[in-house]
C-alpha cells in the first residue's frame, strides 16, 4: 500500500460536508417563502390562445418584473403532457378535459372563448358562389371524414369539376379535436393533407387555390387589423342548412365581430369552444397564483380588443373560489433547479477530492501510482457508462412500451395498417415502410452526388476551388433541419406537394453535405504514394481514381453511409413538414405518407389522454432505436468482412 487510510478520509469528508450541504439548501429551500412577487412562470400549449397569451403575459411583467415567464406553444397535447408531468405551471388549452387527464390531476380554469373556422384560399375562382352557399356540417363530414365530396361542384350542387383540396392537421390538438366534433367526429377520423399547426394548414390553404382547412380565429384573422389574414377566405357556416347565408349568419368580417356573434350565442358551439389555463392541481406558487389571478381580473380586458371573448363573471368567481381554497401543498410544481446544481457541485467536488488525494501522498512514486490508478478507473467508468447509457434508454422504453403489448402482439403491431388510437388499434407498418422508403430514397439520391463530387474536389479540383467549397459544405452540414424544411415548403412543396418525393429531395439536400464532407477527409487519407505508384505503371488519372482511391476507402465510404442512413431514420422536423402526414403505406413517390419520427413528434403530447397512447408513442421510439442499431450492427459486421477481404 503506497497511502494510509487516513489519507483517503480528507476526500471522503469533504463529499460528505457537501452532500449535508445539498440537504440543508434544499430543506431552506422547501421551508422558505419568496419575499414579494418574484419567481418564475411557465406556460406551453395551444397555438389557439398563444397570441392572447402573449398580451397577457407581457402586461403582467410590466406590473411585476420580478416575475420571468416563459411562454412556448406547440399544440394542447403538448401543453397537456408538460403540465401532468410537472414541467410546466400552465398548459393553454382549447379543448375540453378528458375524464383521464382529471383523473391524473389537472385542472382547468376557463379564460376566453374562440372558435375554430373553416378557410380556403382568396384566390379560389368560386370564392363568390362558395361563401354565398357556405357550409353545414354535414358538408364538412363529406369533405374531410367521409371523401364523398371532392369537388366543389358537389358541394355547390353545380357542374364545377375543380378538386377540393384537403387539409387537417398532423399534430395532436384542440382545434381538429373542436372542429371534428361539429360533426360528430374525432381527430383521427379527418382526411386529407396533415400539416403541422395553425401557420402550417393556413400558408398551405393559402398556396392552393383549390384548397380548404381550419383555423383558430387567432390565425384566420390578422393579429393587428382584426380583418381577415392576406390571401385566405372564412368560409361561413350554414346553421340554418337552407343552402344559403343569410345576413345574419354573415358575421365573419373581422374578428371581433365573429367574437360579438359567439358572445351573443349565434355561433354553434362546437365550433366555438372554451379557452382553458390548466394546471396539475390547483396552483399555490405565488408567481403562478398572480399570474392566473390577473388573467381571470384584469386580463380579461385584453380579450376583445385582441378578438376573443370575456368569460363569464360566474366562471371568473368559479375559479378564484377554487384557487383560494386550494391547500398549500395541491398540485405544487417543485423547482429542482437549485437541487440539481447542488447536486453537480457535489459530484465535482467529489470528484476534484479524489484528484486532491495525491497531494496528501508521501513520496513522488506513491503519487504517480495513485494517478495512473485513478486515471485507468475513471476512463474505465466513462465507458461502461456510454454502454449502460444505451441500456438504459433500451430498458426504459421496453417498460415504458410494455403495457401494449397486453392487448396487442407483436406481429399485430409491426404488420398492422390500422392507426386509430381511440379505439385501441396501433399499426406501425404505415410508419416504418415509410421511414424505410424516405431513408433508402434519400440515400439513393444523395450517394452517388456526394460521391462524385467528393472524387472532384480531392482528385481533380484546384486549391482555390477546394478553399471556397469546402467552408460552403460545413456551413450546409451545420445548417438546423428546419432550415430545410422551410425551403422545402417554399420551393417543393408548390410542384410536388406534401409527398414521399418532396421528403426525400429535401432528406437528401440535407445530408449532401455531410455525406461530401466525409468522402473528402476519407480520400484525404489515401497515400500520395499509392496514387504515384498506380501512375508510375501507366494508369491513367481516372483509374488510378477507381481502382486505387476509391477501394481503398471502400471501409470509410461505407461508415460514412451508415452514419448517413442513421441521420435519415432520426430525421423529425423536415420530414415533418413536408411529408402529410398521412398513416398510410406510400404507394407511389407523389403520395404523402407519415414516418416514426414525425409520429412522435405530432402526437406525443396526446398520451395523457388516450389509453395506452404513451405506451405505443414509446414503442414506435424503441422501433427506431432499433432500427438504427440494426443499421449500426449490420454495418459493423461487413466493415469487418471488408477488411478482412483486403487484409
Amino acid at each position: 500500500m503506497y497511502f494510509r487510510r487516513e489519507y483517503v478520509r480528507v476526500p471522503l469528508l469533504v463529499l460528505l460536508l457537501t452532500c449535508l450541504g445539498v440537504v440543508s439548501c434544499s430543506r431552506n429551500e422547501a421551508a422558505g417563502t419568496p419575499e414579494g412577487l418574484e419567481g418564475s412562470v411557465s406556460i406551453s400549449g395551444a397555438f389557439a390562445l398563444y397570441p392572447l397569451a402573449v398580451q397577457w403575459t407581457g402586461d403582467f411583467a410590466e406590473k411585476y418584473p420580478g416575475v420571468r415567464i416563459d411562454l412556448s406553444a406547440g399544440g394542447a397535447g403538448k401543453g397537456m403532457t408538460d403540465v401532468i408531468n410537472g414541467m410546466v405551471d400552465f398548459a393553454m388549452m382549447s379543448r375540453d378535459l378528458h375524464d383521464e387527464e382529471r383523473e391524473k390531476g389537472a385542472v382547468d380554469f376557463p379564460v376566453g372563448r374562440d372558435a375554430v373556422l373553416p378557410v380556403l384560399s382568396a384566390a379560389n375562382p368560386l370564392l363568390e358562389k362558395i361563401r354565398a352557399h357556405g357550409i353545414t356540417a354535414e358538408d364538412a363530414l363529406r369533405i374531410w371524414v367521409t371523401g364523398e365530396c371532392k369537388t366543389w361542384g358537389q358541394l355547390l350542387g353545380t357542374a364545377d369539376t375543380a378538386p377540393i383540396n384537403v387539409y387537417t392537421r398532423s399534430d395532436a390538438c384542440g382545434a381538429a379535436q373542436t372542429f371534428a366534433a361539429w360533426f360528430g367526429a374525432v381527430q383521427e377520423d379527418l382526411g386529407g393533407t396533415a400539416v403541422y399547426g395553425d401557420p402550417g394548414i393556413s400558408k398551405a390553404v393559402i398556396a392552393d387555390p383549390f384548397g380548404i382547412g381550419f383555423n383558430n380565429m387567432a390565425y384566420a384573422y390578422d393579429s393587428q387589423s382584426l380583418n381577415v389574414q392576406e390571401g385566405l377566405a372564412v368560409l361561413p357556416l350554414d346553421i340554418d342548412g337552407d343552402g344559403t347565408v343569410a345576413r345574419e349568419e354573415d358575421f365573419y368580417q373581422t374578428r371581433s365581430s365573429i367574437a360579438a356573434a359567439i358572445e351573443a350565442g349565434r355561433f354553434p358551439a362546437p365550433p366555438s369552444r372554451n379557452l382553458y389555463l390548466v394546471s396539475k392541481g390547483a396552483p399555490t406558487d405565488s408567481a403562478a397564483v398572480a399570474l392566473l389571478r390577473y388573467i381571470l381580473g384584469d386580463g380579461q380586458d385584453l380579450n376583445e380588443p385582441n378578438g376573443f371573448v370575456r368569460i363569464s363573471r360566474q366562471s371568473a368567481r368559479q375559479s378564484l373560489h377554487l384557487i383560494r381554497s386550494a391547500s398549500r401543498q395541491a398540485g405544487r410544481r417543485r423547482d429542482n433547479t437549485g437541487n440539481a446544481l447542488m447536486l453537480l457541485v457535489a459530484a465535482l467536488s467529489g470528484l476534484a477530492a479524489l484528484i486532491g488525494v495525491q497531494f496528501f501522498l508521501p513520496g513522488r512514486n506513491a503519487r504517480r501510482i495513485y494517478k495512473q490508478r485513478l486515471s485507468g478507473v475513471l476512463m474505465f467508468v466513462l465507458t461502461v457508462s456510454s454502454l449502460l447509457l444505451l441500456v438504459a434508454m433500451l430498458a426504459g422504453l421496453w417498460f415504458k412500451s410494455a403495457p401494449i403489448f397486453e392487448h396487442n402482439t407483436l406481429r399485430d403491431l409491426l404488420s398492422g395498417t390500422v392507426w386509430k388510437p381511440s379505439q385501441g388499434r396501433f399499426g406501425f407498418q404505415p410508419f416504418i415502410s415509410g421511414t424505410l422508403a424516405v431513408t433508402l430514397i434519400a440515400i439513393l439520391i444523395s450517394l452517388p452526388l456526394s460521391l462524385l463530387t467528393a472524387i472532384y474536389l480531392t482528385e481533380y479540383a484546384r486549391p482555390l476551388l477546394r478553399r471556397i467549397i469546402n467552408p460552403a459544405l460545413d456551413i450546409l452540414a451545420a445548417l438546423p433541419s428546419v432550415i430545410y424544411g422551410v425551403w422545402g415548403i417554399l420551393t417543393l412543396i408548390p410542384r410536388f406537394g406534401y409527398s414521399l418525393l418532396t421528403a426525400s429531395l429535401v432528406l437528401s439536400v440535407m445530408v449532401l453535405p455531410i455525406l461530401i464532407s466525409l468522402f473528402v477527409e476519407i480520400f484525404s487519407t489515401v497515400s500520395q504514394d499509392l496514387r504515384d505508384a498506380s501512375t508510375a505503371l501507366g494508369a491513367t488519372h481516372w483509374q488510378t481514381t477507381r481502382k486505387v482511391v476509391v477501394r481503398k476507402s471502400l471501409p470509410g465510404i461505407f461508415a460514412a453511409v451508415v452514419l448517413a442512413l442513421s441521420k435519415c431514420v432520426g430525421e423529425t422536423i423536415a420530414v415533418m413538414m413536408v411529408c402529410g402526414c398521412l398513416p398510410y403505406a406510400p404507394g407511389s413517390l407523389r403520395d404523402p405518407f407519415y414516418t416514426l419520427p414525425a409520429l412522435i413528434g405530432n402526437n406525443y403530447g396526446e398520451m395523457a389522454s388516450i389509453p395506452l397512447y404513451e405506451s405505443a408513442i414509446t414503442f414506435a421510439a424503441l422501433l427506431l432505436l432499433l432500427i438504427v442499431l440494426a443499421f449500426n450492427i449490420l454495418s459493423r459486421v461487413i466493415l469487418y468482412r471488408i477488411e478482412k477481404n483486403n487484409s
